[in-house]
């Protein structure tokens, strides 16, 4: 708080009351000979001062006083009760109602900042004149004044004067002042001088205002206080010159141009003018001096900001063409962004330092007119690799200046090779995750599944969105309950190592398996839990396979199992070898292995000379993956009788891979043979079937094209006749035969309709279609599809919006058949759009595709039903439901127009929210060389 911001204390407002009192009987003594009125009058200033530099609180108190003093001061000099008291009292009124105008009904303290508080200056100085002026118009019904003007003028004047002059004296703050201490030498010399040729004997009256001009100079060069200490001593060197009976007023005087009254008001008046002129001169020069440095302080901040921002920052103008940013300044951040220097960087389009994409040409009018504020993207180097995301903002303009922008730029190359190796790393986890063959369930630290692989989908039958979000033991497919879950977070100390069991567990159809669970726990850096990972391998099978083995080999089988050790003599045999040859499983059990086939047999198909060699050769000829193919042997039985099996030979390994002899499984393989036979006949048979039903189909398809060709004609036939009959061609129809023959004629129409989609349907089938490729304007067939449309909005309240192309959208095809996909879709829509809504058709370009689109606000497709949409009689349930007529033919002859011109045809609907049609071709190939350019 400044010296001036503190409120006064007792001890200085008692001596500027005391001062008042004091001045205000010097004043009285020095009133002119013969005159009650005093020609200046110090002690409202004085007393204002003392009121406002203090706490409103004291007010009431300071009021009062003030009151007193100027009364004490009255009485002193010989004026009498009948004025002193009412005087005093006028004098304290008034002086509190200026010091309410001044300080804004006491909120706020004095000041001379702005124009404002000079207003409110002179507004008390008025009050504190006019006050006292009609109060002295009061007394002077009592006391008598003759005449009553003059000594009301000058006291006004003097009044007024008094708080022009020495409130602001009191309440300006210090400021800085542009000149320097020879400047104020020089002007104070100069207004004495000034002053002293103005206020002698004799002095010319041109020269009155010369002094103010120099009281002007202190105000523009100076501190505001210098000002108006200066004006102050220059009133009171006026006031006393005058008193005197020197200067311009007291030459008038002397010479009894107007009387001694009359020249103190004028003297006051001069006074208040110079007021007039200084302090809103002043105030201004303060005022934009403290701009002047404020703008001048902010300029530096800003530039110190831009300099050494910790953020790239550059500031760019409009190129001369205004498709583009030229960089104008840079700070040093942003020339460690950008990887160049500063002399390289200035003057080039931001375009050519960055990859802006796309939407920059777009956005950068709407920047540079105001319609967007701000503008952000994320883009790759041009001279180094890195991305760089840059925001542009508009630092404003005017028709007289170039609009500039402000850039900031931020370096997320690390942010972005962090993000796209966090993508990564997740496709990573998820492909390992989902390729892993075993259930693999994740839980947070309440035991909430958060993530759940395919494979566990897979195994349990459960989707995964049946999983997620469920306590871990309320599926039923983990062995885990609420307090093993718990345990496992809570248990601090224990190893790390995974706990394993083995379990059952339940899918989703109730089909137990078997399954053997590690769970472990996953930590943050700090130890604590975040989640627990369970994983489940199925062994249902490994533990019904291990009970089964032991019953495998004596299970009473058709096919042998026979184990060879390296040198070829039997280690074991299953009991099938008992049912194929009549041997015990121990019999067999260290004989050679070639004594189970027919000696000539082998030795004729391996070439060796022994029945051992023959052992080694065959053996030799296992594959690359172990095993031989299958192949008919003949075994001999025990009781020498001969018998035909599929014998392989495989080589067995234990469980690090290394060779500990050979299984043999050999089955019978009479069945096999019948069975071949039979599935032999059944192909012939199948084939058979398939010939009948593609010459059924041929027979179909050339039986509706004949009928449909038999039916055109009559059904032709009759709606020409009906149409005859109608318009009274034939004879005249009576009334009521009106309503009939319309209805023929209206079902006969249909008939032909049905007919025609069912002789296109069936071209369409055949293998001879041969489409055409002529070239074909779609922008050109706008006008005559509308115009086939316009009939079909007879009698409805619907809106057909059409989409022009600008330019034409040439295709290879059947011109004709595209016209009728148009149709078809529009008939559609208007058909299924109830009264009130819009049916919107547009034809464009997307890319190398020209887009065809057909939108209607009508019923809708159920999603359900979208599938089946493009096939042949298919209605959907709203329009069946609704009773709207139509054969169902009309979209699977579009789809298939659509698909032999190479297209596609895509719909978006929703029940009850309209459809959108949208139809993709080919451009032609010249137009994509065009746009491709």
């Amino acid at each position: 708080m400044t010296p001036a911001d503190r409120p006064l204390g007792w001890a200085p407002a008692v001596a500027l009351l005391v001062g008042a009192a004091g001045a205000a009987a010097a004043a009285v003594r020095l009133a002119p000979a013969g005159q009650s009125v005093a020609t200046f009058w110090p002690a409202a200033g004085l007393g204002l001062v003392a009121v406002v530099l203090s706490p409103r609180a004291r007010w009431k108190v300071l009021v009062p006083l003030l009151a007193v003093a100027i009364a004490v001061g009255d009485l002193v000099v010989g004026r009498g009760v009948r004025i002193a008291v009412p005087h005093g009292v006028v004098e304290g009124l008034a002086l509190l109602l200026a010091a309410l105008v001044l300080t804004y009904g006491g909120r706020r303290q004095p000041a001379l900042e702005e124009q404002e508080q000079f207003v409110r200056l002179l507004a008390s100085a008025a009050v504190v004149g006019g006050a006292v002026a009609l109060g002295g118009a009061v007394v002077s019904r009592v006391v008598d004044f003759d005449p009553v003007l003059p000594p009301l003028a000058a006291t006004f004047a003097a009044h007024a004067a008094s708080v022009l002059v020495l409130v602001p004296l009191a309440v300006v703050r210090a400021q800085r002042w542009a000149g320097n201490r020879a400047e104020l030498v020089l002007q104070v010399l100069l207004l004495a001088g000034a002053s002293a040729l103005t206020f002698v004997p004799g002095a010319s009256a041109t020269l009155t205002f010369a002094p103010v001009l120099f009281l002007a100079w202190a105000a523009l060069r100076f501190d505001l206080r210098v000002a108006c200490a200066q004006l102050a001593l220059f009133s009171v060197f006026v006031t006393a010159q005058t008193a005197l009976g020197t200067g311009p007023f007291g030459d008038g005087i002397e010479a009894d141009a107007f009387t001694a009254l009359t020249g103190g008001a004028l003297t006051q008046g001069y006074l208040g003018f110079a007021a007039l002129l200084v302090l809103p001169l002043g105030i201004a020069i303060q005022r934009n001096t403290l701009l002047l440095e404020r703008i001048t302080t902010d300029g530096r901040l800003f530039r110190r900001n831009f300099t050494e921002s910790l953020l790239g920052m550059a500031f760019l103008e409009p190129d001369e063409t205004g498709a583009d940013l030229v960089i104008v300044d840079l700070n040093d951040t942003a020339l460690d962004i950008l990887g160049r220097t500063e002399e390289s960087l200035l003057g080039l389009r931001i375009s050519e330092v960055l990859d802006v994409g796309p939407e920059y040409a777009a956005a950068l009018p709407r920047l540079v007119d105001g319609s967007l504020e701000g503008w952000r993207v994320e883009g790759a180097l041009r001279s180094r690799a890195g991305r760089v995301t840059l925001q542009l903002s508009a630092l404003g303009g005017d028709s007289d200046e170039a609009t500039f922008f402000a850039a900031q730029l931020l370096d997320t190359t690390a942010e972005h090779d962090a993000r796209h190796g966090l993508e990564a790393a997740q496709t990573l986890t998820n492909a390992t995750l989902d390729t892993t063959n075993c259930i693999i369930m994740v839980t947070d630290t309440d035991g909430i599944v958060v993530r759940v692989n395919q494979a566990t989908s897979a195994i349990t039958g459960y989707r995964e969105d049946e999983l997620l979000g469920r306590k871990v033991w309320d599926t039923g497919i983990t062995p885990a309950d609420a307090a093993d879950v718990e345990a496992l977070f809570t248990w601090q100390d224990r190893s790390g190592a995974p706990i394993v069991r083995e379990s059952d567990a339940l899918t989703r159809s109730g089909e137990k398996l078997r399954i053997v669970w590690n769970t472990n726990i996953v930590r943050d850096d700090r130890g604590e839990a975040m989640y627990a990972v369970m994983t489940g391998i199925d062994v249902t099978a490994e533990r019904t396979t291990a009970g089964l083995v032991n019953h495998l080999m004596e299970a009473s089988l058709t096919t042998a199992i026979i184990g060879v050790d390296t040198a070829g003599r039997i280690s074991v045999a299953n009991s099938g070898l008992q049912h194929l040859l009549g041997y015990e499983r121990g019999e067999l059990v260290g004989e050679p292995f070639h004594k189970l086939l027919k000696p000539h047999e082998l030795l004729e198909r391996t070439g060796a000379d022994t029945l051992d060699g023959a052992f080694d050769v065959l053996v030799r000829g296992l594959g690359r993956d172990g095993e031989t193919r299958a192949r008919d042997w003949t075994w001999v039985a025990k009781g020498g009788g001969e018998q035909l099996v599929s014998m392989t030979l495989s080589v067995a390994q234990d469980a690090f891979a290394a060779q500990t002899g050979y299984l043999c499984v050999a089955r019978d393989v009479t069945e096999q043979r019948h069975s071949q036979e039979m599935l032999i006949a059944a192909l012939d048979k199948e084939r058979t079937a398939v010939e009948r039903l593609r010459s059924l189909d041929q027979a179909k398809n050339e039986f509706v094209s004949t009928v449909s060709h038999e039916l055109r004609t009559p059904v032709t036939s009759i709606v020409g006749y009906t149409e005859m009959m109608s318009d009274g061609s034939i004879v005249e129809p009576l009334p009521e035969q009106l309503p009939l023959l319309e209805t023929i004629n209206r079902n006969g129409q249909r008939l032909i309709a049905m007919i025609n989609d069912l002789l296109m349907l069936s071209g369409l089938d055949s293998d001879s279609v041969a489409w055409r490729h002529d070239p074909v304007d779609l922008a050109a067939t706008v006008g005559p599809i509308e115009d086939a449309i316009r009939p079909l909005l007879h009698g409805r309240h619907l809106t057909l919006e059409t989409d022009r192309p600008t330019g034409m959208v040439p295709v290879l095809g059947d011109r004709a058949q595209l016209e009728r996909v148009m149709i078809n879709l529009l008939s559609n829509a208007v058909k299924f759009t109830e009264d009130g809504g819009t049916v919107a058709f547009t034809v464009g370009t997307d890319g190398d595709d020209a887009v065809i689109t057909v939108r209607d606000t009508g019923i809708g497709i159920p999603a359900a039903e979208q599938a089946e949409l493009f096939q042949r009689f298919f209605r959907s349930s709203t329009a069946q439901v609704r009773q709207i007529q139509g054969t169902g033919l009309g979209l699977s002859i579009v789809a298939a127009i659509v698909s032999g011109h190479g297209g596609t045809i895509e719909v978006e609907s929703e029940h009850m929210q309209g459809s959108t049609f949208t139809v993709r071709l080919p451009l032609a190939p010249s137009e994509r060389l065009t746009r491709a350019v």
